[in-house]
């Protein structure tokens, strides 16, 4: 029992965060969020260095299956983390080691039926997808490689954020980065000397999102340097399902994001056609990067809540909200700065300068970047209540943001400005969704105790 206090007692989660040192806290996960962004940005690259402008399309028309297999992991990875680390903060590591494993388990079971099940009905999904006569014959290897290999995707995505909730963002960070060099490698590699092409790509990317997985295998089984044991035994079902619902915010966002870029898709296609596909997917890789960064944050900072709700400590709870929201405000703003001054150099490393397709996306670029003002906050309110376990408000949050305004926007600003309503439906659907933020934050202030 001493060693199991001694545990708790030395966890980063509890330590008295300033300005400075709660930076350090979050950064190696933000930074481990963006190599995890970068995977994609990667294939993007090589794909169409080494195939082709219309082929870098074939990315971002798997990412609604992609997204698909990241909500699952990251729901039962946040709704586990909430429980898991609660309990921690409370003393419970018996609790929390039967979480745990139980949402292992039943990750494991759901990937393998997921993954049968979208490789059966590849054809009606890619279609749905936004595959086209021109880019299916690129779709469709990339497609079914990444789906036989999606349990690696699923359990990096749920591992990687209960490896956090240990407070090992540091680890968690090193173990990302591994993978992400390993993928960048590995693109060269199979695209350029073994001219796998597009299939090339598939493999690079599978291989590196199982580094994660590897080091999860080594500090929950061998080495065994968690705070909690793991205790396998039949699925927990009832717990499964209140682990789902504190989640479903964070599986709400992506399986919104796997809807709004299929809309996205058909609109760019329907408006700028082949091409319009292809710029989508570099203004993708944007959104990526810089939502990765918050979501990076929010993942460190939900588990300090978290701890901070189980133990009772209000001040703590107060002091790192202030903190949070002056860490966005500033990260916002150097985005943008630095949106704005490299934009045109990002561009260039995809597309010819001057070409039709290098204009189109650099209008994208520009138009949608006024999002990030308030994207890092929609984010954090949303994964503050998951933190709190209320994943009710934290799914409502979610669902505003990512859907329906988002849907709304997208359809009545296309209508209105054509291609332009696009690129503009991002940065106002934000902006609407964090007016409804502040909403709830006013009003659960007493309940929580952050304000």
């Amino acid at each position: 029992m001493a060693m199991e206090d001694e545990k708790i007692e030395d966890s980063e989660l509890s330590q008295d965060f300033n300005f400075f040192s709660l930076m350090k806290f979050v950064f190696p996960s933000i930074f481990a969020f963006v190599f995890i962004a970068l995977y994609q940005m990667v294939d993007g690259y090589f794909i169409q260095k080494f195939v082709g402008d219309l082929a870098i399309a074939t990315v971002n028309l798997y990412l609604p299956i992609l997204y698909l297999f990241i909500a699952i992991g990251v729901m039962l990875g946040t709704g586990a983390n909430a429980i898991i680390v609660k309990k921690v903060g409370e003393g419970d590591l018996k609790t929390a080691g039967k979480t745990f494993s139980n949402v292992l388990l039943f990750t494991l079971i759901i990937s393998i039926i997921l993954t049968v099940l979208c490789l059966v009905f590849h054809k009606p999904i890619m279609a749905i997808c936004g595959a086209t006569s021109g880019n299916v014959g690129y779709l469709k290897p990339y497609y079914m490689i990444m789906t036989t290999f999606s349990i690696a995707i699923i359990l990096q995505s749920l591992l990687g954020i209960l490896i956090i909730g240990e407070g090992k963002s540091v680890t968690a960070a090193v173990v990302i980065i591994i993978g992400g060099v390993l993928n960048c490698v590995l693109d060269y590699v199979f695209m350029k000397w073994f001219h796998l092409g597009i299939k090339g790509a598939a493999i690079a990317t599978t291989i590196g999102y199982m580094s994660t997985i590897v080091f999860a295998f080594y500090y929950y089984i061998i080495a065994k340097k968690s705070a909690y044991e793991i205790h396998f035994s039949k699925v927990n079902l009832k717990q499964i399902g209140e682990i789902s619902f504190n989640g479903s915010s964070d599986m709400i966002t992506n399986l919104a994001g796997a809807v709004t870029s299929m809309i996205m898709n058909h609109l760019a296609f329907k408006y700028y056609k082949e091409i319009g596909v292809s710029s989508l997917s570099v203004v993708f890789y944007f959104q990526f990067i810089m939502e990765s960064i918050f979501l990076g944050f929010i993942s460190a900072i939900e588990p300090v809540f978290s701890y901070h709700y189980g133990s009772g400590n209000i001040e703590m709870r107060k002091k790192v909200f202030s903190l949070s929201n002056r860490w966005i405000f500033l990260i916002s703003i150097l985005i943008i700065s630095l949106a704005f001054v490299f934009c045109d150099k990002i561009i260039c490393v995809f597309f010819e300068p001057g070409s039709e397709i290098y204009k189109i996306t650099q209008l994208g670029f520009r138009v949608s970047i006024f999002a990030t003002m308030f994207c890092g906050y929609n984010t954090f309110y949303s994964g503050l209540f998951t933190a709190f376990s209320n994943g009710l408000i934290s799914a409502i949050l979610s669902v505003a943001r990512t859907f329906i305004v988002l849907v709304v926007c997208l359809y009545l600003l296309s209508y209105l400005f054509q291609g332009m309503g696009l690129w503009v439906a991002w940065p106002v659907a934000e902006l609407v969704a964090f007016i409804i933020s502040i909403i709830f934050i006013l009003k659960y202030k007493n309940r929580y105790e952050y304000l």
